[in-house]
């Protein structure tokens, strides 16, 4: 990546491949079939926007870095590209991922099982930044703003787009301020000038457009913090969502194909937020028996990997189900915890297939 400074990269229309949620603002998923490679291409990776998409310069954005620190930064995109680099292969995950999955129906966008996405990201490391700052020892957590904001309902005025992280986490050696996808400066719709990439947490943790980074002694109360991507309680203490549980999603053959009987080979991914996955097991009877799959991309720590699983399909009807086992031993539920916002649907993924004899249609 050349060091001259890039105008805003990418277009304003999302390929036609992605399934289209809603457009103002954009969200759209790549749905599993055209999940084809382990590297997710930058106009085919999943949009998830709050707020209309901000249009940043990389000559005037500034990045802000203050609170509990012995010393404020404030750095330019320029600053950015000089220092050391990092590149490191991530898959994010939106939180609503599956969320169409959950009965009865939950709040929010109704996403199918597209809502993510692995990239290799470039950038510098946050904990160098937050070291050169020097974050005082009576930090809690360290807050992240976007530059995007917009009204919400029964709220005054605009909100931006924020998010915390516990110190421990903001200082992990994987944590990145990222200027590049893929090798390209980072698209418009995703993060430029520069975002936060959190590997293993959900995508809500990796804010784009970043303008400000503040390190806080109190817990952060915004509205993205307590009021959405938690999972609610009923003594209203929510959880904010963290890692990503593990899944595995089937990407080919497609829910309800129809195949010719005999030869077949399933493909999928597998991710975790929690280690890499070590297992994938495969069912063709609808959960009654389980077979490894054999993997077919090398382990990355922050990346699905992809699968295969050689079957012998006889003539009928088949529900195909795959589920991931990580190195610290979690592995997919049956079923998920439902949940009124709809987040973390990593329940085992079912899908029909229908074998024909050789000959019929």
């Amino acid at each position: 990546m050349s060091n001259n400074l890039p105008s805003s990269p990418g277009g304003d229309e999302p390929d036609p491949r992605l399934r289209v949620l809603s457009r103002s603002p954009l969200n759209a998923e790549l749905p599993l079939e055209s999940q084809g490679s382990v590297i997710t291409p930058n106009h085919l990776f999943f949009h998830r926007n709050r707020f209309a998409q901000p249009d940043l310069s990389p000559l005037t954005w500034r990045l802000y870095v203050g609170g509990t620190v012995e010393q404020p930064l404030t750095l330019r995109y320029a600053d950015l590209l000089k220092r050391p680099a990092r590149t490191l292969t991530v898959t994010l995950e939106c939180a609503g991922n599956g969320r169409s999955a959950f009965a009865p129906p939950a709040d929010g966008e109704p996403w199918d099982y597209g809502a993510v996405g692995t990239a290799e990201w470039t950038g510098v490391r946050l904990a160098d930044v937050l070291r050169e700052a020097g974050v005082r020892a009576e930090t809690r957590e360290i807050l992240f703003e976007g530059a995007d904001a917009g009204k919400l309902d029964g709220r005054d005025g605009d909100t931006r787009f924020a998010r915390s992280l516990p110190v421990d986490q903001a200082l992990h050696r994987d944590t990145l301020i990222a200027y590049a996808m893929n090798g390209d400066p980072l698209p418009a719709a995703h993060g430029f000038p520069a975002r936060l990439i959190v590997p293993g947490w959900y995508g809500v943790a990796s804010v784009k457009w970043l303008t400000r980074i503040v390190a806080l002694t109190e817990p952060f109360t915004g509205y993205f913090q307590r009021e959405r991507y938690i999972i609610p309680a009923d003594d209203g203490s929510p959880t904010p969502l963290t890692y990503v549980p593990p899944r595995s999603v089937i990407v080919s053959p497609a829910d309800g194909q129809r195949v010719t009987a005999g030869r077949c080979v399933i493909r999928g991914l597998a991710w975790s937020g929690g280690g890499i996955v070590s297992a994938v097991d495969v069912s063709t009877d609808g959960g009654r028996t389980w077979r490894s799959a054999r993997f077919t991309s090398r382990a990355e720590p922050h990346a699905w990997r992809a699968w295969e699983f050689a079957w012998d399909a006889p003539p009928g009807e088949h529900v195909l189900q795959s589920r991931a086992t990580d190195e610290a031993g979690n592995t997919q539920p049956d079923v998920a915890p439902w949940n009124r916002l709809g987040y973390a649907n990593n329940a085992i993924q079912a899908l029909r297939l229908t074998c024909l004899e050789l000959g019929d249609r």
